[in-house]
């Protein structure tokens, strides 16, 4: 899984559930919801007013996973 596919399949995560994919699942778990939920928000027009947030929650993400790697 690209760092892209990743970030957009928990920013589909978002707008379901408002928070991140978490941590300890897997890669076949976050492909699953992935397409679960790209079905069900398919012609959802009103989606994007669930993104609020998403972009700083993503960004600590990233930080944290960073600050990992570096330990």
């Amino acid at each position: 899984m690209t760092p892209y596919q990743r970030k957009e399949a928990n920013r589909l995560y978002w707008k379901v559930k408002g928070h991140l994919v978490p941590e300890s699942w897997s890669e076949k778990d976050i492909l699953e919801m992935y397409e679960s939920y790209f079905r069900r928000l398919w012609g959802n027009h009103e989606q994007y007013t669930h993104e609020s947030g998403f972009e700083q929650a993503w960004k600590r993400r990233e930080a944290d996973i960073f600050l990992k790697k570096m330990k």
